[in-house]
């Protein structure tokens, strides 16, 4: 709203706002113009005068400006007028704040409070929206109205900026820990390892920032352009205007091809079909008729007297006089919709934030032992100080965030080569922890076209799989008639290019025109022999097309495809593979039935009839009945394989559509959807109204859920969520962008799929093939079990340290490792090793079992006994060491000692860590990696080059060595890898029966 147009704040009644009566003591009655026909500021006005205490009742009429409200006290008039003034100011800024987002424990649902256009004769529209349907507006109302509602533009995603991206990536805890540790390092005098643990912080930070805005700039890069000029009525003429330019009262015309600019009442259509796939998730065009008066209730899907902004005009032509722009159009609700909607935490961020929370908690338990340990033999504070703060650095695994981020890294680049495009990094893995998804019919499983599927004539169905079928002579004269009828019953257009022939029309024409051509009738040669004489096309009332043709010796060839039911009714006669015969009771019957049976398959079902007998285009009679036509709208091929992969997977799959149920229900049982069992189909009815918890138990037992809205799709996703489901779900359109926002993974299909959807999506396919979502679960589970072995890894090495110094602590012995090396230890043996680990490659049969329960902890007890195990298996083998080297005694000998045998054990533990449940055999026997055996290389010369430079070896405190110290250090190392063996054999035996289970829809769990 421009600054011009917004009120003054002050004490007084604003002007702008006058009283009709108040003579009834808490009743209060007024008006306002600035409401008429503006549902952004009618909404605000509600929120704001229902949040004031005291308001007992609201009532905002949008045709007249008024405002009904019952109060007591503390509201007053004074508040009253307030409460309209700002919020008719600042409307975004109220309903901001009086439309929090949404309880889990609660559905949503979008207030339904705009004017009910399809419900007014076009007389009544123009009277409220002070348009012209003949004449249009003059220039000087558009500008004022321009000034008052703003131009009609969407709201726009900006890409974050770079800083808000790093800054994100720094507010995490895993890097808060980092942070820490160099604080710490820095108190202890360890600049140089501050250092280094600060590069870790920044290079982590920036690998994830620089990988997600480069995909987000790839995906915005992608975003529709607004539709072309548009041709609008002003002052009596039709003017090519921009559609940014449009007001409420412009009426502007709709052609084949064109995008349609803003909501808009329909005034005159010829034949007008519309695509609102992207809105409404209808597959078919819609037919529109501008002469409809439709019921108050009629839902958005069955407003034929209407069009919306974002939808395609697919044919015929047609005026229609723009009743809402921008933001107030249906597109804009949704937008509106999804920003009170946030995606969860991801469950890797949950559960190592349960994991670095209770290593925090039992190591700052550790530290106070060992402060009180070495108070009570006498040692200084300060020495006792410095060796806690060390411990505390030991036992936070530094390398994993950077590791968990360069896996993902690596991965998205991956991806990025597969044509599918990851917008956040936690969005690979909580893939892999995904249990159910949900799929959008259009666009996602079936193709955005229509193709022939089936021919019945003459008492026989031919079939159409791509190639021309195979039938008796008789039989493929009658199936060329028939498909000769409807190429000239048809306004499709052929156009011959360099790359193929191209069908320019409605997908049901083009198919069947399509159809006929690879069939082998040449149709640019029979409309040339039978020029058209009349058109009569499909209008309310009338569910078939005709067209009369002129025929060689002066005889009329009528075409009529349409209703079969309404065609067959005005046959006479049929034609048999003997000729024409009369059309008798037994074989309308048997035609019935095949039209049911067709449309049971999910086919799109039109009759085809001719006439030559002094044929009457308008009010046909006495027709020959050719056969049915069944059209399909064809299944991806891909989609089988993926769906099979997902199941096999223990991934459970349901459909999420705006299409009928039959449609719906044909396809989910032609793909298998639910594996072998039985589909179930919910239709938006039976969802509507129901709350938590009985939206869960439906959602549960259903596979195909049709006729949903918008909101119908988002509180689908919500009560799956809140039954403990990790969700996915798919879609392409705007219709399907607030569902893609609430759950746990969006997925967006196609690379012409809309702004919206891409948006919102955290990853987008540009292919439309859906086994790139088996690409990015494959990869999410490789990396949540990365993941895991980085973390038995860590925090297994670490504990190492712990044990060390914690039982020589016990047993009077002197510390083994002063603080610098325990330092050294975790800059030199922990980073490379780990980054290397969540390098690793996919375990064989990763694809093969159900995914990880995202409630279960990511290290479970049994995880932590092994780890505990394998710790004290290092610590006490590198204790026993310094003990048989002589401890204190030694000088810094046994110490040195302790030190290269201790980080010998934890570089060959890497080998150990490679393998969910093996030992150091088992990893270092499975295939090799490069990456593996380089970090361990690079970190064994690292640790030489401590002993080998002098002054590094001052610093860390180390003696020279001799060679039995070096074997001494290698038995060291030898009876970990040893001891890593038995202990994985006895764990294997131990915890056999109690495998991590899979929690997908073979599980059964509610």
């Amino acid at each position: 709203m421009p600054d011009k147009d917004k009120p003054k704040r002050s004490t007084s009644q604003p002007v702008q706002t006058e009283v009709l009566n108040d003579r009834v003591a808490g009743r209060l009655r007024l008006r306002d113009a600035r409401l008429i026909l503006s549902p952004m500021r009618t909404r605000a006005v509600q929120a704001a005068l229902r949040a004031e205490a005291g308001i007992i009742a609201v009532s905002v009429n949008l045709h007249a400006g008024t405002v009904l409200v019952r109060f007591k006290a503390p509201a007053s008039r004074h508040r009253i007028f307030a409460a309209i003034d700002h919020a008719i100011a600042f409307p975004d800024e109220v309903s901001r704040k009086a439309a929090p987002a949404a309880p889990s424990g609660s559905a949503i649902s979008l207030r339904d409070d705009e004017i009910k256009w399809h419900a007014l004769p076009v007389v009544e529209v123009e009277g409220i929206l002070g348009g012209n349907a003949k004449e249009g507006l003059s220039e000087n109302e558009v500008r004022r109205r321009l000034a008052r509602h703003g131009r009609n533009e969407l709201k726009r995603s900006d890409p974050r900026h770079i800083q808000a991206i790093f800054a994100e990536q720094m507010t995490n805890l895993p890097v808060a820990l980092l942070g820490f540790s160099a604080v710490l390092s820095v108190a202890t005098g360890g600049i140089a390892d501050a250092i280094i643990i600060g590069a870790v912080v920044l290079a982590n930070a920036s690998i994830a920032a620089a990988t997600e805005r480069r995909a987000e700039r790839t995906i915005l890069g992608m975003a529709q352009v607004d539709p072309g000029m548009v041709q609008v009525m002003r002052e009596g003429s039709l003017l090519a205007t921009e559609p940014a330019m449009l007001v409420p009262g412009d009426v502007f015309r709709l052609e084949r091809g064109m995008m349609v600019p803003a909501d808009a009442r329909l005034v005159w259509s010829e034949g007008l079909a519309v695509n609102e796939a992207p809105l409404t998730g209808e597959a078919m065009p819609v037919e529109k008729q501008a002469r409809a008066i439709l019921p108050m209730e009629t839902l958005l899907t069955s407003r034929s007297n209407m069009v919306f902004r974002g939808t395609a005009v697919t044919g015929g032509s047609g005026l229609a006089m723009v009743t809402e722009t921008g933001q107030e159009t249906q597109i804009g609700r949704v937008q509106r919709l999804m920003g009170s909607v946030r995606p969860p935490q991801t469950p890797i961020q949950r559960q190592l934030g349960d994991v670095e929370r209770e290593l925090v908690f039992v190591n700052l338990a550790i530290c106070a032992a060992m402060v009180a340990m070495g108070a009570l033999r006498g040692q200084s504070l300060v020495a006792n100080i410095r060796t806690a703060i060390s411990l505390a650095v030991a036992a936070i695994p530094e390398g994993l965030p950077a590791v968990a981020t360069t896996t993902l890294a690596i991965g998205v680049r991956d991806m990025q080569k597969r044509n599918v495009l990851v917008r956040k990094l936690d969005a690979v893995e909580t893939l892999g922890a995904v249990q159910t998804v949900g799929l959008d019919k259009t666009g996602t499983l079936t193709e955005d076209r229509m193709a022939m599927a089936a021919i019945h004539t003459a008492g026989e169905t031919v079939r159409f799989d791509g190639a021309t079928p195979a039938m008796e002579p008789a039989i493929r004269l009658i199936v060329a008639s028939l498909l000769e009828t409807v190429s000239l019953c048809s306004d499709t257009l052929i156009a011959v290019t360099a790359t193929g022939t191209r069908f320019e029309g409605t997908p049901t024409e083009a198919a069947l025109v399509e159809a006929a051509s690879a069939f082998g009738i040449d149709v640019g040669l029979l409309r040339n022999r039978h020029p058209l004489l009349t058109t009569v096309l499909r209008s309310e009332g009338r569910k078939r097309m005709s067209t009369l043709h002129a025929c060689d010796g002066g005889i009329r060839l009528l075409c009529v495809k349409g209703d079969p039911l309404e065609i067959l009714d005005r046959c006479t006669a049929v034609r048999t593979a003997t000729g024409i015969a009369p059309l008798d009771d037994e074989l309308r019957a048997g035609i019935r039935k095949a039209n049911v049976a067709m449309a049971g398959q999910a086919l799109r079902v039109l009759g085809v009839a001719m006439s030559t007998d002094n044929p009457d285009p308008r009010d046909e009679r006495g027709l020959v009945w050719l056969g049915l036509a069944g059209l399909r709208n064809p299944l991806r091929p891909s989609v089988a394989p993926a769906l099979k992969q997902l199941h096999r997977a223990g991934i459970r799959t349901i459909m999420i559509t705006g299409d009928q149920s039959a449609t719906a229900y044909a396809i989910a049982r032609e793909l298998k959807l639910d594996g072998a069992g039985e589909i179930r189909v919910l239709e938006a009815g039976d969802l509507a109204g129901k709350e938590f918890p009985l939206l869960g138990a439906l959602v549960e037992r259903a596979q195909v859920f049709s006729r949903v809205s918008p909101v119908d799709k988002l509180n689908i996703v919500k009560a799956l969520q809140a039954n403990g489901r990790v969700v996915a779900m798919t879609g392409d359109g705007v219709n399907d962008g607030p569902a893609l926002r609430a759950a746990d993974v969006g997925v967006s299909m196609g690379g012409a799929g809309n702004a919206v959807a891409r948006e919102v999506a955290d990853i987008v396919l540009l292919t439309d093939d859906l086994a790139g979502i088996i690409d990015a679960i494959r990869l999410g589970r490789a990396t949540y079990s990365n993941i895991r072995k980085v973390l038995r890894y860590l925090v297994s090495t670490n504990a190492s340290e712990t044990i060390l110094m914690f039982s020589a602590g016990l047993a009077g012995i002197n510390a083994p490792l002063n603080p610098m090396q325990l330092l050294w230890l975790n800059l030199a043996s922990d980073p490379l090793p780990a980054l290397a680990l969540g390098l690793e490659p996919p375990e064989p049969g990763v694809m093969d079992a159900g995914p990880h329960d995202p409630r279960a902890p990511i290290l479970a007890a049994a995880d932590f006994r092994r780890i505990l195990a394998e710790g004290a298996a290092m610590g006490v083998t590198s204790l026993a060491g310094y003990y048989l080297m002589g401890g204190a005694s030694s000088g810094n000998r046994a110490g040195t000692v302790t030190f290269h045998g201790l980080t010998a054990s934890q570089l060959l533990h890497a080998f150990a860590s490679r393998t969910e449940r093996g030992g150091f055999t088992s990893g270092i026997l499975r295939r090799p990696t490069p990456a593996l055996f380089g970090a361990i290389g690079v970190s064994a010369a690292l640790q030489a080059g401590v002993q080998l430079v002098p002054t590094a070896r001052r610093l860390l405190g180390l003696a020279p060595l001799s060679m039995r110290d070096l074997g001494a250090i290698g038995a060291i190392a030898a009876g970990s890898a040893i001891a890593s063996d038995v202990i994985a054999a006895a764990v294997s035996r131990m915890d056999r029966p109690t495998n991590r289970k899979a929690t997908g829809p073979e599980s059964k769990e509610p």
